[in-house]
């Protein structure tokens, strides 16, 4: 028991006073003339400046432990001490940390982190980091990333370039060089270049040049060396091949479509992306003197690969909505199409080919729009499904011209 409180009394003394009351000045009975007496170089002592960079006044310690800031072992000189291995029942103040530092709630570091640090809401560290970082909130750091792990409950926000892995449920953010991998729920970011990774549950955005992947909802990046995967992908340039409901290559593939087919005899198209992988957006319309006009719109997926010098084949599956007036009832004409296309110049071009159709509506509804009133199409297959639905099968052709 008089051991337990000997160290009670040892912390609470240094709490107090500061951990100068445990430095030794010695003075032996004699000195040779070379030799100096060991003394303390007392720093400036209660300085909270958790963002300064300036530590010419720092000194060392192997072990601390504290209730929070300036109340435990090291005492008022909290700021002034880079620790090896540092203990904070609610949180943390120092100078450093060189291999362990552990936190109810939180731990500040006005330089370096060397290690593993842990925290129940936040860690913050002025200067660079190299090690592990775990918090329930946020990792802060005002220096570079180093071959390093942080995850967060929400954010990782670092000023410097990142080199290592960095995971949070909200964002992980840098103004400079990603290099390694960017896993959050809603997004990362940088303002430079990445080489690596991103997965985001919403956006990843790159300002700069991407050498890796990115996969979210929405991916930016500006020269694209890899690949992306998406609901909407955006790059200047993409050696790979961008995955996604609408992708914009600033240098890829744009054209506008007009073309006709057995149902409407007026179709706009628009074509983005790559010639390997792009998407398709269009409309149509049957022009009849008629109160409820005969229209559709609809979404495809195309691949064009190279035939020749000014030839292409097309390969394209889609899907439209044909409705007569408004949109009253399902009527989806499902079609893949294989053609052949001719750069007549650089901008124009003439396509042409056969078409496989799939019609499933609902037989339900008694008003759908007549399918074939200017061709002579002839339907293969009219079959009736349960739970009022309905499907028809044809061969069609699609043919037209395209420029941009």
């Amino acid at each position: 028991m008089n051991t337990f409180y000997r160290i009670f009394a040892a912390i609470l003394i240094s709490a107090l006073f500061g951990s100068e009351a445990f430095a030794l000045q010695t003075q032996p009975d004699s000195l040779n003339k070379d030799e100096k007496p060991l003394t303390f170089q007392k720093p400036e002592p209660f300085r909270f400046d958790p963002f300064g960079k300036d530590l010419s006044d720092t000194t060392s310690m192997g072990f601390q432990f504290s209730f929070v800031p300036y109340v435990g072992t090291n005492g008022m000189y909290s700021g002034n001490i880079v620790n090896d291995y540092s203990f904070n029942l609610l949180g943390g103040y120092s100078a450093g940390t060189r291999k362990l530092e552990m936190a109810g709630l939180f731990n500040i570091n006005r330089s370096d982190m060397t290690g593993v640090q842990l925290a129940g809401l936040f860690n913050q560290v002025g200067g660079k980091v190299d090690g592990v970082q775990l918090a329930g909130l946020f990792n802060s750091n005002l220096d570079s990333v180093k071959n390093s792990v942080q995850l967060a409950g929400l954010m990782n926000f670092t000023t410097g370039p990142v080199d290592g892995v960095q995971i949070a449920g909200v964002a992980n953010f840098s103004p400079k060089k990603v290099e390694g991998v960017q896993v959050a729920g809603v997004m990362n970011f940088t303002a430079d270049d990445l080489e690596g990774s991103q997965v985001a549950g919403v956006l990843n955005f790159a300002a700069r040049d991407v050498k890796g992947s990115q996969v979210g909802l929405v991916n930016f990046g500006n020269k694209v060396d890899g690949f992306q995967l998406g609901l909407i992908n955006y790059s200047d340039s993409i050696s790979g091949v961008p995955v996604g409901f609408l992708t914009f290559v600033r240098s890829g593939y744009h054209t506008l479509e007009l073309s006709v087919n057995e149902v409407l005899p007026l179709n706009l198209a628009f074509r983005t992306g790559k010639r390997e992988f792009y998407n398709i957006f269009f409309a149509g319309i049957r022009p009849e003197w008629d109160d409820q006009v005969v229209w559709s719109f609809g979404y495809g997926l195309g691949t064009s690969p190279r035939l020749g010098k000014k030839t292409f084949l097309n390969i394209e599956v889609s899907s439209e909505q044909l409705s007569q007036g408004g949109v009253h009832a399902l009527n989806l004409i499902n079609r893949g199409y294989i053609g052949a296309e001719f750069q007549a110049t650089k901008n124009f071009a003439l396509f042409a080919g056969p078409t496989v159709n799939f019609r499933v509506y609902d037989s339900s509804y008694a008003f759908h729009p007549e399918l074939f009133t200017y061709t002579n199409t002839t339907i293969h297959n009219d079959v009736y499904h349960p739970e009022d639905l309905g499907s028809q099968f044809w061969w069609g052709f699609k043919a037209g011209f395209r420029f941009l």
